[in-house]
């Protein structure tokens, strides 16, 4: 078992930023992105990790689970002339969930050939267009 301890991910910026999750909870494995103190709390991107054990209910299938929230605040537009500014609010968060299906009887290496297709799958021209453009596959 891997010790819970900070992760970092590089965004997608022409000069690519790193993102550093550290851990806030164990079980699930939740991370939040608080290493920018000008952020406030609710706007923290959170990473959060989980894994379920096989048993014979499940036939025999462990399930791997991968959320990522990134929330944008709203751009405020000034403050009253009295000097009050409102708090920061949330306008919308961006989500990804995925999960690993992983039967009991895959091997390592399956599994790994499984994570990195995956991995891959996100760098693929049609699924980035579809991402970030909003185009159907046709």
């Amino acid at each position: 078992m891997a010790a819970i301890a900070p992760i970092s991910v590089l965004d997608g910026k022409a000069t690519p930023a790193s993102h550093v999750f550290n851990p806030v909870r164990v079980d699930p494995a939740t991370y939040r992105n608080n290493s920018d103190i000008g952020v406030p709390a609710l706007a923290q991107e959170s990473l959060v990790l989980s894994l379920s054990d096989a048993t014979a209910s499940s036939d025999g299938v462990q399930r791997a689970k991968v959320s990522l929230a990134i929330p944008v605040l709203e751009v405020p537009n000034g403050g009253t002339g009295l000097g009050y500014v409102a708090p920061p609010k949330v306008a919308f968060i961006l989500r990804y969930n995925g999960e690993y299906i992983l039967p009991n009887r895959a091997t390592g290496a399956q599994k790994k050939d499984l994570r990195v297709l995956a991995m891959n799958t996100g760098a693929n021209a049609q699924v980035v267009a579809m991402i970030e453009l909003g185009e159907k596959p046709y």
